[in-house]
């Protein structure tokens, strides 16, 4: 079971890159006189591995499909190995099972779509002007010649609807799509976007797996198990356990283990599931950090591909580099000067918990510093200390002291919700997309039609974020003794009162 989990560790680190007052906050309709063009994010449009065939589709597997790879694929083939010890059968018997369920995501080396594979697309024939729209695209494609679709798209509805401009409400990977469109064709077609959750600034996760870096953290998964708990009436004690463990060294002696394994399953595993499906992807490579960008292409193309053609690809990324990428900052920049143009960062404490991750406050997906352009935060289960807060403006600083929104890009654009997933995309989120599209003015931090720092209560719906920090925490071997005695307690006095 151990090398289960292990394999797990390193299959689910790629497929997870694949979701005023203590009242609820209310917004009045907004009229809508230019069509809006929603952009949504990984898998959100349906790709066909033969668009011929809709039993085709490229969907993410479900529970059923998941648990048939684990009964048919890791169980057998854990049980062979126990008994053969051989780390390729082991490997190859998992990733021929996964592939298959895979199947139709895969590109070709180009990073093109196969043959018959892609979108069916869309054909317009009437648009009036305040219609609502969603652009569908092949979301393991190019952006760049995503972006010219979109154009397309948007001159369509234009001549259709009557209007000279939309606007785009773009959720994560949709941000990277509107960034190369106005990148190639300039902002004359848009009067006001939203970037929600945006994924062109870079995803520390996507930066991780494509450099190899898939070590769990033992910190990360105690942080893991806490967020899995909840607002749950044990979650006291699970989490006081879970530091007594950490005191204990029990989670790092589980790590130590976990990473010799990871050493030697991880190249297979790369070599035949994860660089041949994710690493095909132009799309994905769109979301590798600056930093991390050199890196990622030698481990990919000349560790784990080496020795195969990849240049067309190659091709492609850099193209993307040397023109969206290289010019990020200045095309939205001009295009803040002409159009409306609105932000919104989403914090969650629940991450995944792989090193030079888990730590990071981020949306479960997209680390918030990248979602904001740049917001200072502190790690999660840390505050701000006084000393870093000395001097700062606190209109500036999340109420539970955990994101500085200074250091943003736009500041004054770019609003925060706290408790809020990266997919959790529903009408409350689109109501915001509204105000900020179609208000009178264009709208700011310190206009009060919403309040920089909010918060998504246990109903979904948005309030005034007014969290008090808790302060850090005394780590201390005493200290955390002291927390599990005490919640064992509580626990044990909540089960009398609910049994007895």
């Amino acid at each position: 079971m151990k090398h289960l989990k292990k394999i797990t560790a390193v299959l689910l680190s790629a497929l997870l890159l694949l979701s005023f007052s203590s009242a609820a906050l209310a917004f009045e309709e907004p009229d809508r006189d230019v069509p809006v063009i929603y952009i949504p994010g990984f898998t959100s449009s349906n790709v066909y591995g033969d668009i011929n065939n809709p039993d085709t589709l490229a969907g993410f597997p479900s529970t059923e499909d998941i648990l048939n790879i684990v009964t048919e694929a890791f169980i057998p083939s854990l049980i062979a190995f126990s008994v053969d010890k051989d780390t390729d059968k082991l490997v190859c018997r998992v990733t021929d099972r996964v592939n298959e369920v895979f199947a139709y995501w895969f590109n070709e080396p180009t990073g093109s779509a196969k043959e018959g594979s892609g979108i069916i697309p869309e054909v317009l024939t009437e648009v009036s002007a305040d219609a609502r729209l969603t652009f569908s695209y092949d979301w393991r494609g190019d952006p760049v010649e995503i972006a010219d679709s979109l154009h397309a798209y948007i001159e369509t509805v234009c001549e259709l609807s009557g209007c000279d401009k939309v606007t785009l409400g773009c959720h994560s990977l949709g941000s990277t799509i509107a960034l190369a469109y106005l990148t190639k064709y300039g902002n004359g077609r848009v009067s006001a976007m939203v970037f929600d959750s945006p994924a062109c600034n870079g995803v520390a996760l996507v930066g991780n797996v494509f450099t190899g870096k898939v070590n769990l953290d033992a910190d990360g998964i105690a942080l893991y198990l806490k967020a899995l708990m909840g607002e749950s009436e044990y979650n006291e004690l699970v989490s006081s356990v879970l530091d007594m463990l950490s005191s204990a060294h029990v989670l790092e002696l589980f790590n130590s283990f976990a990473d010799e394994i990871i050493a030697a399953l991880a190249p297979a595993v790369y070599r035949e599931t994860v660089a041949p499906l994710l690493g095909c992807w132009p799309t994905m490579w769109s979301m590798v950090p600056d930093e991390d960008m050199e890196a990622a292409k030698e481990y990919i193309f000349g560790e784990i591909l080496a020795g195969k053609d990849y240049s067309v690809l190659e091709g492609k990324i850099d193209a993307y580099n040397d023109t969206v990428r290289a010019n990020r900052v200045e095309t939205l920049k001009a295009f803040d000067e002409e159009g409306k143009f609105a932000i919104l960062s989403r914090y969650t404490t629940k991450t995944i918990p792989l090193k030079d991750y888990a730590h990071l406050l981020s949306d479960q997906i997209i680390e918030t510093e990248s979602t904001s352009f740049g917001a200072t935060t502190a790690p999660i289960g840390e505050y701000f200390s006084d000393e870093y807060l000395e001097g700062k403006d606190m209109a500036l600083i999340s109420p539970d002291k955990t994101v500085d929104a200074s250091t943003c890009l736009f500041p004054e654009k770019t609003w925060f919700i706290k408790g809020s997933g990266h997919f959790e995309t529903d009408g409350v989120t689109k109501e915001l997309y509204d105000i900020f599209l179609f208000a009178d003015e264009e709208l700011t931090c310190d206009s009060g039609a919403l309040s920089r720092f909010t918060l998504r209560d246990d109903s979904f719906a948005l309030v005034e974020d007014t969290t008090a920090p808790e302060g850090n925490k005394d780590n201390g071997i005493i200290a955390r003794m002291y927390r599990f005695i005490t919640a064992l307690i509580r626990t044990i006095a909540l089960l009398i009162e609910k049994y007895l």
